[in-house]
């Protein structure tokens, strides 16, 4: 038996961050209703239907309200954030459903909060992680902003949303009432920036400063980057420069034995540490290092990793059906019980193929 066997959520999100969220209460094992429109989606985003019941909803008909508001008084989550145009113009009021049911934990997700100058304001992952400053941390020191090419923030704050539903889940069992759990996709990323803003906070409000070369956080000291060899490319971690020269045999680290100069210096250090690296593969440097206790990996390309033997062991690549697209593969949810992954419980159906037996069960109609 899964954790959430017997919870029913009623998922009326789209975008990212919410169907993820509704999945992942699936993958646990939650019965998840899906609330949707018309539109079609991709196969990244359609992968986010598997495990759910497909409920297709008109928003233009008094009488679909009704029966949402049904679904909603006999659910113990309701998964609820901006939506795509054919669905609603305006989230759900807390007020409305727990009117409907007292014990519903009501979990909302939003790009800026109910409040503020930005809080009507169309999201995007781009956009919030452009308005928190995020793409000042990529790239090189004389590097334009750039972007981190995931849907970065919309993941995070859907990992947020789910932790605020299982506590508020865990509240319910003590007290027997519901809870609005809300959470931005704004400050989700203020949050996944903590380390960031904590040191600007404390430091007399300097701004991070990347380094010049190699750049991979800005507050770290070298070697920490990745750095191009004869053959691919190295990650290095943080580690004593010192004793990263002796593994290497590059005596022009030698000098820097005062561990502040490895911060104070650190475009100096990759600099010297670049050139040398460029002798040697990256596979080579990473038998030596490692054989010396050093912590550092190889850059692999989405391909090397899939055939990789460290890849192939975890087995976590799963086969999913969809009706309109067939087979597709899919990573299983990450979270083992009992040594056992997860699998799909349900394939992906078409859009509203539940309708009919979602409004006898229910007494929709």
């Amino acid at each position: 038996m899964l954790p959430l066997e017997g919870l029913l959520v009623v998922e009326y999100s789209t975008q990212l961050a919410g169907p993820f969220a509704g999945l992942r209460l699936a993958e646990l094992g939650a019965r998840v209703i899906r609330i949707e429109g018309t539109e079609d989606e991709p196969l990244p985003l359609v992968s986010l239907y598997r495990n759910k019941e497909r409920f297709q909803f008109c928003a233009a008909t008094e009488g679909e309200h009704g029966k949402l508001s049904k679904l909603i008084a006999k659910a113990d989550v309701l998964i609820e954030g901006p939506p795509a145009s054919g669905l609603q113009t305006t989230l759900l009021p807390y007020e409305r459903t727990q009117a409907l049911n007292a014990k519903l934990i009501h979990a909302s997700i939003t790009g800026y909060g109910r409040e503020g100058a930005w809080s009507a304001k169309p999201y995007d992952d781009l956009f919030v992680q452009s308005l928190t400053g995020m793409p000042w941390l990529n790239g090189n020191a004389d590097d334009p902003p750039i972007p981190f090419p995931l849907s970065t923030v919309e993941m995070f704050a859907s990992a947020n949303l789910v932790q605020g539903i299982l506590a508020a889940l865990v509240h319910r069992s003590k007290l027997g009432e519901g809870m609005l759990v809300e959470v931005s996709l704004l400050e989700s990323a203020i949050d996944y920036q903590f380390e960031v803003l904590t040191t600007h906070l404390h430091d007399g409000g300097q701004l991070p400063q990347r380094s010049s070369l190699n750049n991979a956080h800005a507050y770290l000291a070298a070697p920490y980057g990745i750095y191009e060899t004869a053959n691919g490319y190295l990650a290095l971690a943080m580690g004593s420069v010192l004793e990263l020269g002796a593994l290497l045999q590059c005596e022009a680290l030698a000098r820097y034995e005062d561990p502040a100069s490895w911060f104070l210096r650190r475009d100096e250090i990759k600099g010297l540490l670049a050139d040398h690296l460029r002798t040697k593969a990256a596979a080579d440097w990473a038998e030596d290092l490692e054989a010396g206790g050093y912590w550092c990996a190889v850059v692999q390309t989405v391909d090397e990793l899939l055939q990789h033997e460290g890849f192939l062991a975890l087995r976590n690549i799963q086969q999913v059906q969809t009706e309109e697209l067939g087979l597709f593969l899919t990573p299983y949810c990450p979270i083992r019980f009992d040594n056992s992954y997860m699998e799909s419980r349900r394939g992906v159906g078409r859009a509203g193929m539940d309708n009919a037996r979602l409004e006898a069960e229910f007494q929709l109609l």
